[in-house]
């Protein structure tokens, strides 16, 4: 069976080598190097550990489970972004970029050996429940976090509508425990909040960014500014991890009138691409101000980049994650595919900031501990009165 399997994946490799061959001998670009022979002793050590794990592991292992864990650990190799893709994670990916999921209504960050949560969806059943921002889920049902790892705990809180689940959370990371049952609901997460605050400046969240987040936000601010002052608009994209580029093109867009708003550059020629502003912008003249903090990654650095590199507003808050690499979504066969990292992008002047954020304009110390005061909001407005008060 062994040298079956050897045989089977020689074969393989041996096509796709093959394959990778006719498809250089083909390209115009005679300076790219030939890649060298797959190394023979490696594929046989695959082989080998293979074998023994089906001989010798203490359970008994499914042949796709090991498979598809190799699929993963090869492209987990490359870097953090880049995975496999099984049925439920393109449908869990599919809902994500359109705003629709089952689930508790949390976002959540891994800290040391714990869940920590960012923020709950304003009506979901953690909401109700009473779990807020800054709380340690420190169990999922029988799985503790700090024993099992956190993200087999985070794959615990995933499941369907309907399906119940419990969690032990110790509020703000004090105190003692409390243990919450709560039922998983269908979610409709939505992107964009507009809210007016005082002397006619408006505060835009946007927590992530989906297929028509630029939709969203052209309409949410056509529709609630309509027929009132607008002095100046702060764009919030604190604890925003990013998402769809398409979408984060579409929201720089609506607030440039011209010029480039990204770039981005990979080995393969469709990864070579610049993005631009169309005119029209229905907000040129409105001071804006951007707020950052370092879990603001990917698309929200895109957006932020753009706007800062035009000098089109100022960036307020703590340097951003720094994820400046995109992914593709490559189907390997009808159910499953893989997320490979494919190209990193650029801002307009040409910054990568991958590994590095976006530097804010003005950097600002952190909120009080219990978020009962947004001081970043306040010092926003006080800016933008200040940008107003130069221009009379």
């Amino acid at each position: 069976m062994l040298r079956s399997l050897l045989r089977s994946l020689s074969a393989f490799f041996l096509l796709c080598l093959c394959s990778s061959a006719v498809a250089r001998n083909a390209e115009k670009d005679s300076s790219r190097s030939v890649e060298p022979p797959i190394p023979m002793e490696q594929l046989k050590a695959f082989a080998d550990t293979y074998w023994k794990i089906k001989q010798s592991y203490v359970d008994r292992v499914d042949d796709k489970q090991l498979l598809e864990g190799a699929i993963n650990g090869m492209l987990k190799s490359l870097d953090p972004y880049s995975g496999y893709l099984n049925e439920d994670d393109l449908m869990d990916l599919q809902a994500s970029s359109e705003g629709v999921y089952d689930g508790l209504g949390v976002e959540v960050v891994s800290e040391e050996k714990h869940i920590k949560i960012v923020k709950t969806l304003d009506g979901s059943p953690a909401q109700r429940a009473g779990i807020k921002a800054n709380d340690l889920i420190v169990a999922v049902d029988s799985i503790v976090v700090a024993e099992a790892g956190v993200d087999k705990a985070i794959d615990a809180m995933r499941g369907k509508a309907g399906e119940p689940i419990q969690l032990r959370v110790v509020p703000q990371g004090k105190g003692e425990e409390i243990q919450y049952h709560l039922i998983r609901e269908t979610l409709e997460m939505k992107s964009v909040i507009v809210k007016e605050l005082a002397d006619g400046y408006w505060h835009v969240e946007l927590s992530v960014f989906q297929r028509d987040s630029g939709y969203e936000l052209e309409k949410a601010i056509l529709n609630q500014t309509s027929g009132k002052a607008m002095n100046g608009l702060i764009l919030d994209l604190r604890n925003n991890p990013g998402g769809v580029l398409r979408a984060a093109v579409d929201v720089a867009d609506l607030l440039l009138e011209t010029g480039v708003i990204v770039s981005t550059e990979g080995r393969a020629a469709d990864s070579i691409q610049r993005y631009f502003a169309n005119p029209g912008d229905s907000l040129e003249l409105v001071p804006m101000v951007v707020l950052i903090n370092e879990r603001s990654a990917s698309a929200s650095e895109i957006v932020a980049g753009a706007l800062q590199d035009h000098h089109r507003a100022l960036v307020l808050g703590s340097k951003s994650y720094g994820k400046g690499v995109v992914q593709s979504i490559l189907p390997i066969r009808h159910n499953a595919a893989i997320k490979l990292t494919t190209s990193r992008y650029y801002t307009p002047k040409g910054r990568s900031i991958h590994g590095l954020g976006i530097k804010p304009d003005v950097t600002v110390s952190a909120n009080s501990e219990d978020g009962s005061e947004d001081l970043w909001l306040e010092q926003a407005v006080t800016l933008l009165a200040e940008q107003s008060e130069r221009k009379l």
